[in-house]
């Protein structure tokens, strides 16, 4: 079986590959996940010994380690953007790299229960076209490399992400109200200190309520929580930012560097210095910020 070429994202972790026409696609595997989306032509497209057809606003995700091929139908051009790269360009954070991983990813919200890990790997379907804009996006951001396009890609990747769950779970809700409520106000306001009195204030709820009524539904204390999104998102200014460890410490929520430093240390297993020396010199060197 023959292995992808991987140069692409080499000292990277994310990458787009356009075909405006793809003749051939032998059976290949590679260690990165990959998305494809088919904006032309139709394909015969294997995965891991399963064919399917694929068409127009239809996308396949590719787990690592899995195999797949295309083979071209007719004489239409087979037009595919190709979105490859790590758990960890969406999920900094991330332990295992797979698409299942970045949708554990606490700043997504996603209610995870349902969804098998062995589900992932596929052909999705996107009539709508939704999915489709966000990758003709991805593309161009790609390619103009223009200011903050790694971020802008994350995001847009994260959308799709979110947009897939719901065609792999669309009945995916909970009864768990305050814990979500208070999920999904923290993914956007995590470096505020006064998120469960604006809550309260909202809901007409007292802080200790909340408070108990989040570690009843998650399992999970408020401050353990918020701590986690927290250090997700100073791992990924770390990576992909060369601004200081302070400046990051003040922008996720904290006054005091070294209490920052202690906390970074326990959720990450080492230190920010030692993080960002790891993981981004070579990313910030890919985006000329070194």
């Amino acid at each position: 079986m023959k292995k992808l070429n991987t140069v692409l994202i080499n000292n990277r972790n994310f990458g787009i590959i356009y075909h405006t026409d793809l003749a051939k696609c032998e059976l290949h595997s590679h260690s990165f996940i990959e998305i494809a989306y088919t904006l032309s032509g139709k394909a015969m497209h294997t995965l891991d010994g399963k064919t399917e057809l694929v068409k127009a606003n239809d996308y396949v995700i590719v787990e690592p380690g899995s195999s797949h091929q295309y083979v071209k139908l007719g004489t239409e051009d087979l037009s595919i953007i190709n979105c490859i790269f790590t758990a960890s360009f969406p999920y900094p954070s991330a332990k295992v790299n797979s698409l299942y991983e970045c949708i554990q990813n606490p700043s997504l919200n996603i209610n995870s229960q349902s969804i098998k890990p062995d589900r992932i790997s596929g052909i999705y379907h996107d009539p709508e076209g939704t999915v489709r804009q966000l990758f003709l996006m991805l593309r161009d951001e790609y390619k103009n490399k223009n200011y903050k396009y790694k971020l802008i890609a994350r995001n847009l990747l994260n959308t799709v992400i979110l947009l897939t769950v719901r065609k792999l779970d669309p009945g995916n809700v909970t009864s768990a109200f305050i814990s979500e409520t208070i999920k999904d106000y923290v993914s956007v306001h995590y470096a505020e200190h006064n998120i469960l009195q604006v809550i309260g204030d909202q809901l007409n709820y007292s802080v200790p309520y909340l408070s108990k009524k989040f570690k009843t539904e998650t399992g999970e204390s408020f401050k353990s929580y918020q701590q986690t999104i927290r250090m997700n998102e100073a791992a990924f200014l770390l990576i992909h930012t060369n601004i200081s460890i302070d400046e990051v410490s003040a922008l996720v929520g904290y006054t005091d560097i070294k209490y920052f430093i202690k906390v970074f240390t326990k959720k990450q297993g080492v230190s920010p210095s030692k993080f960002k020396k790891m993981y981004g010199s070579s990313m910030n060197k890919s985006l000329g910020l070194v």
